[in-house]
C-alpha cells in the first residue's frame, strides 16, 4: 500500500474532479489516499510539507493552464524543503508542459490509470494513455463541502449549491488552440452512465441543486447525454443543468435543445471565439461567423441562455476584427453575459500547440516563457498587443463593456459607435466566470 497525496490547485471554481476521480481508482486498488484542494483551504506550509513528507506519491492537478502555473509554485515549495521530484507526478490536460522542468513526472490521457500504475510501484508512461473501461464513481468524502465552491445563479437571481460531473473524457474534435488536441488527437472515451448518475446522486445528496456538466463537447456522444438529462432528471425533478455545447453540435443537434430543456438545461457554454472566418479556419473550429447568429436563435428558441466565450487576442485577429467582436457582442445583447476578461484574452501556445508552427512560419513567435508556461508571441500591428495588454489591466478592475469599447477605439484610433440603450438580461450562470 502507498501513501498518496492529491493536490489540487484550481479547477475553474467547482469542486475538483481531478481529485475525486483518481481519489476512487486509488482506494479502490488499495491505496491510502489523503488531498487538499489548495483553491478553498487554508492550509498552512508547514501542514503541506507534513503530508508531503509523509507521502510516497504526490499528485498535482493540472487540467488547465492556471492550474498548471500554480501547481508549479506547489511543486517548487515542496522541493525547496526536501527533495521531492522523484515522488511528485502533474497529471491533467496541462501537464505535458511541465515535463521538462525538472520538479517531477508528468502524465496524460486516462491519468487515473497512471496514477495507479505508480502507487503501485511501475512506471509512467511518456505518452498518454487511453482505454475503453468505464470511470468509477468519483471520491468526493475527501474534499470540502459545496458551499465552498462557484453557485448556479438563477435568472431570477437566486443561487443554489452546484455540482460537477463529466460524461467523457477527450473529445472528438481537433480544434487546435484546444490543449485536449495534442493529447487525445480525436478521441473519446465514455466515463459510464451508471457512475455519472450515481456521482449525480451523491452531489444532489450533499445539496446540490444544479449541475454542471463539464465535458469538453457535451454533444460529443448526443445520445448518452440524452439518456443522462432523462435519467437525473426524472430522480432528481428540481435539479437544473448546464453543459459546454460547441456551434456545430448546436446546429447539427438542434432538434435536441427543446428535449434538453424540458430535462432541465438553462444555459450552454459555446466557443464562439471569433467572428472572423480566417481565425474560424486556423482554429478548425468547424463553424463560421454566420453560424453564431443561428446558434443563438436556436438557443432562444428552446429557451436555453447561450453564454459565448471567446478568443479575442491572436496573431491572426485584425483590429477590425476585434472592433467587429465588440459590435457583435452589443448588438445581440450579449453585454450581461460577457465577462470583462473574456474580451481581453490573449491566445496561449505552450510547446505541445498545432499552432505553434504555423505561428513560427508567421513570425510571430518571440520566446519561450519556461515559467508562464507558453510562448511569447507579438502581433504585426503592435496597437493590438498595446489593446491586450490595457483590456487585461481593465479586466482586472471588472471595468464594464462601455470602458473597454471606449478603450479600443481610442487604441485603435476610431471614435467610438454609439451605445446602444438595451436593457439588462439575467440569464442563468454560474457565480464565477469561466476562464482557461
Amino acid at each position: 500500500m502507498a501513501i498518496v497525496l492529491l493536490l489540487s490547485t484550481y479547477e475553474q471554481g467547482h469542486q475538483p474532479l481531478g481529485i475525486a476521480a483518481p481519489a476512487a481508482a486509488l482506494r479502490a486498488a488499495g491505496h491510502d489516499v489523503s488531498a487538499f484542494d489548495l483553491a478553498v483551504q487554508s492550509i498552512s506550509s508547514d501542514q503541506l510539507l507534513d503530508a508531503a513528507a509523509r507521502a510516497d506519491l504526490i499528485g498535482i492537478s493540472t487540467p488547465m493552464h492556471t492550474a498548471a502555473r500554480l501547481g508549479v509554485r506547489v511543486a517548487r515549495q515542496l522541493q525547496a524543503s526536501s527533495d521531492r521530484s522523484d515522488r511528485i507526478v502533474f497529471y491533467g490536460h496541462a501537464a505535458n508542459s511541465l515535463r521538462d522542468l525538472g520538479l517531477g513526472r508528468a502524465v496524460s490521457g486516462d491519468v487515473d490509470l497512471q496514477l495507479v500504475a505508480l502507487a503501485d510501484g511501475g512506471d509512467a508512461s511518456v505518452v498518454p494513455l487511453f482505454d475503453r473501461e468505464a470511470r468509477l464513481t468519483p471520491d468526493r468524502s475527501l474534499l470540502p463541502p459545496l458551499d465552498q465552491y462557484a453557485r448556479y445563479r438563477s435568472a431570477d437571481g437566486d443561487t443554489h449549491l452546484a455540482g460537477y460531473v463529466e460524461a467523457t473524457r477527450g473529445c472528438a474534435h481537433r480544434c487546435t488552440h484546444c490543449p485536449l488536441t495534442p493529447i487525445y488527437g480525436g478521441r473519446l472515451r465514455l466515463n459510464g452512465a451508471a457512475a455519472v448518475l450515481t456521482d449525480i446522486d451523491q452531489q444532489v445528496a450533499a445539496g446540490a441543486e444544479h449541475i454542471t456538466f463539464g465535458d469538453p463537447d457535451f454533444l460529443n456522444a448526443p445520445q448518452l447525454a440524452v439518456e443522462l438529462l432523462e435519467a437525473a432528471s426524472t430522480a432528481h425533478p428540481q435539479l437544473t443543468f448546464d453543459a459546454t455545447i460547441k456551434v456545430e453540435h448546436l446546429l447539427e443537434h438542434r432538434a435536441l435543445l427543446p428535449q434538453m430543456a424540458c430535462c432541465g438545461v438553462t444555459f450552454i457554454t459555446s466557443a464562439f471565439e471569433s467572428v472572423d472566418d480566417q481565425l474560424l479556419d486556423v482554429l478548425d473550429k468547424g463553424h463560421t461567423a454566420a453560424d453564431l447568429d443561428t446558434a443563438l436563435g436556436l438557443a432562444e428558441l428552446a429557451g436555453i441562455a447561450l453564454r459565448p466565450t471567446w478568443l479575442p487576442f491572436t496573431p491572426w485577429t485584425s483590429p477590425q476584427h476585434y472592433l467587429d467582436l465588440l459590435q457583435f457582442v452589443e448588438t445581440r445583447q450579449l453585454v450581461d453575459v460577457t465577462p470583462p476578461v473574456q474580451l481581453g484574452l490573449r491566445l496561449l501556445a505552450p510547446d505541445d500547440s498545432p499552432l505553434v508552427a504555423p505561428m513560427r512560419e508567421m513570425g510571430a513567435l518571440v520566446d519561450y516563457d519556461t515559467d508562464g508556461l507558453t510562448w511569447n508571441w507579438r502581433h504585426a500591428d503592435p496597437r493590438m498587443d498595446d489593446l491586450q495588454g490595457e483590456l487585461a489591466r481593465l479586466a482586472e478592475m471588472q471595468a464594464d463593456f462601455a470602458t473597454i469599447k471606449r478603450a479600443a477605439c481610442e487604441v485603435l484610433g476610431i471614435n467610438p459607435w454609439p451605445d446602444i440603450n438595451a436593457p439588462h438580461l439575467h440569464r442563468p450562470g454560474l457565480t464565477e466566470d469561466w476562464f482557461c
